[in-house]
């Protein structure tokens, strides 16, 4: 990359490049998206090769550009750029939400080249402070950052980042995109090197949810537009924390075993559980309130527990008991009709993932398939961490499409696998066709010009989503729009569609009523048959980006 400059003195808009062929001048302004204000000294990057800062008035310019097509990245602190990390550079307290950026933007250098405006978005943040109820130090809380994301069309909360309080108890959470947001504070012990099977008096701060609840149903959700700012403060109360001992019973002694208390939730609360593997006891402190102990055991196994005990005012002794967790037989049957050659039988031709069907206190995951041992690759099963209820995700290998997916007669498209310890479930029956379906079509007003090369300027960014009207457990197609305005959405499963271009990438709940009536009204309903094509003709719709 080219050492960062201020920019040079005018050139002309078309010169001779290196090779003798013409060069233009590639000129332009950045500015914020909300305000329209210019955005001075924007670290500006032509095809990762070269860069400048803009000038006070957002302004640069690159001269003598051979004619072509190029990417364009920005970046500024305090904004979300896009291309090349895309985000600030370098602030405290930020997450590792401020790496997320767009893809670098595309454009034509060409003869009457205009100019350019590339918008990037102000960062938001969250500040706070914590107070103790004692009125000592709040220096060292950790605090826990969610973000609410769609994981394939199913919204969840994520862990986004977490910030410790400085010397005085205030907090910073910086880099954030726009979006829905919770925090949490973990639990912090007066004493944290008291042995976790003492029983003397042990007093500390139990961990909560924003404004101040256990119960993270009940959290309050803080919404940011670009460039908000909002403030969360926490007031934690000092209280006993007591002895709880639980006896582990177990079938399948040995392995590396952990343990942790949850919350109700179901999220880790930071109290230490300490499992003493000689006496087959863990011990912990935790104060009154409703929680979980969740433990697990790898080994030849993977071995599960979870024992839901309250504390109320005195020392608690329960037992956890852990069992397998089954592995589910998966059965896959190729009804390939079109002479496609099936693929090898010791090629699944499909992979799956599972998803938490709580949104907010899901934490297990799992899915892959694995050959079972002794059958030579043709027998395959799946993992799951721990017991739950699950979306079944699956992502078939083209040519084929998944027509589908069952378990014990339940329509795994349409409804959760459930998963209990110690169980003997039934086979995951999934059934590949390779007649699959397509849509074609084309952008209004994107003809492009002859030979398919982009007009000069930036190329419009337009992406194409295919939304399922049906139950499945598939991904949601979507496609990029060619130079000529053109776009193929190709292995669909046979049904009906609702075929949207938008102006900005689009997180598309596809799976309630709810999500799909905000797009109603919107592109263009087709259905298609096995081995069908449809097409259809599109205006672009004006979208906010994802959030």
């Amino acid at each position: 990359m080219a050492a960062l400059a201020m920019l040079p003195a005018a050139a002309p808009l078309a010169a001779q490049d290196a090779n003798g062929g013409s060069a233009y001048a590639v000129r332009g302004t950045v500015v914020n998206s909300v305000s329209g204000e210019p955005v001075p000294r924007a670290l500006v990057v032509l095809n990762a090769e070269n860069a400048m800062l803009t000038d006070g008035n957002g302004a640069f310019s690159f001269d003598n550009v051979a004619a072509g097509q190029y990417t364009v990245s920005v970046q500024k602190p305090g904004f979300m750029g896009f291309g090349h990390g895309g985000g600030g550079m370098g602030f405290g307290g930020r997450t590792h939400l401020d790496e997320e950026a767009g893809p670098p933007r595309r454009i034509a250098v060409g003869a009457e080249m205009p100019s350019l405006t590339f918008r990037i978005t102000p960062e938001s943040s969250i500040t706070g402070q914590v107070t103790l109820s004692t009125g000592d130090a709040s220096g060292g809380i950790r605090v826990t950052l969610y973000r609410r994301e769609m994981q394939n069309g199913r919204p969840t909360w994520h862990a986004a980042g977490n910030a410790k309080t400085r010397s005085d108890g205030s907090f910073l959470l910086g880099g954030l995109p726009p979006g829905s947001y919770m925090l949490s504070t973990a639990a912090s012990m007066d004493d944290p090197g008291v042995p976790t099977n003492s029983r003397a008096p042990v007093w500390g701060y139990p961990p909560v949810y924003y404004p101040g609840v256990t119960d993270p149903g009940s959290a309050g959700v803080l919404t940011l537009g670009p460039g908000q700012q909002a403030e969360a403060d926490f007031t934690l109360t000092r209280q006993r924390f007591f002895l709880v001992t639980a006896a582990v019973r177990t079938s399948e002694p040995g392995g590396a075993t952990t343990f942790e208390i949850l919350d109700a939730g179901g999220r880790p609360t930071g109290f230490e559980a300490r499992y003493d593997f000689r006496q087959q006891v863990v011990n912990a402190h935790v104060p009154n309130g409703s929680w979980t102990l969740d433990g697990h055991a790898y080994g030849r196994t993977m071995v599960w527990g979870r024992a839901d005990f309250q504390v109320a005012g005195a020392p608690v002794s329960l037992a956890i008991n852990m069992a397998q967790i089954p592995r589910f037989p998966v059965t896959i049957e190729r009804d390939f009709t079109s002479g496609t050659e099936q693929p090898s039988r010791s090629n699944p031709g499909v992979g799956l993932s599972l998803a938490a069907v709580d949104e907010v206190g899901g934490n297990g995951n799992g899915g892959g398939l694995m050959p079972v041992p002794g059958s030579g690759g043709t027998e395959w099963q799946m993992t799951v961490m721990e017991p739950g209820r699950y979306w079944v995700e699956a992502f078939p290998f083209p040519p084929a499409y998944v027509s589908s997916i069952t378990s014990g007669g339940v329509d795994l498209a349409s409804n959760p696998l459930v998963v209990a310890a110690g169980s003997s479930p039934s086979p995951i029956q999934i059934t590949l066709r390779d007649d699959a379906a397509s849509i074609t079509g084309q952008i209004t007003g994107a003809a492009g010009q002859a030979g398919g090369a982009p007009a000069p300027g930036e190329d419009p960014q337009v992406w194409v989503y295919a939304i399922p009207l049906f139950a499945t457990a598939g991904t949601l197609p979507e496609g990029a729009v060619r130079a000529d305005g053109t776009f193929a959405l190709m292995n669909l499963a046979p049904g009906s569609y609702r075929v949207i271009a938008c102006d900005a990438r689009q997180d598309i709940d596809f799976h309630t009523a709810d999500g799909l009536a905000a797009w109603t009204g919107k592109g263009q309903t087709v259905a298609v048959d096995a081995g069908g094509t449809a097409h259809v003709t599109l205006d672009v719709t004006h979208t906010e980006a994802a959030q």
